[in-house]
């Protein structure tokens, strides 16, 4: 496999990087090319809750792939309430709920 050229010294030649270190030589290069200084990588557990949970809820609605049913507005949330949420995204909101508890647990 060949190593990517340096972006300092564009005549420099390849050499031959082992197949097992070939992910981490590109992973490396995305990485620096991606971020940098300046830039803070942050994943999931390093963002506040309910920032997360509101922005994620909201790529979610934008997107448009994720329907709600016709039952949502009438449905409760748990047996021992009386209404349903008085937030008509709640679905929603509840689904990036889940995926960030999905994610953090790792289920």
């Amino acid at each position: 496999w060949l190593k990517p050229l340096s972006l300092h010294n564009p005549l420099t030649k390849p050499t031959v990087v082992p197949p097992s270190s070939r992910l981490e030589t590109m992973a490396v290069q995305f990485y620096d090319a991606e971020f940098k200084e300046g830039f803070k990588v942050t994943s999931v557990k390093d963002v506040e809750a309910d920032k997360f949970i509101t922005a994620f809820a909201q790529h979610l609605k934008r997107q448009g792939r994720f329907e709600i049913p016709k039952w949502a507005d009438v449905v409760k949330t748990a047996k021992f309430k009386e209404l349903p949420p008085n937030d008509p995204d709640w679905l929603y909101v509840r689904t990036a709920s889940m995926v960030r508890k999905i994610y953090i647990r790792g289920g």
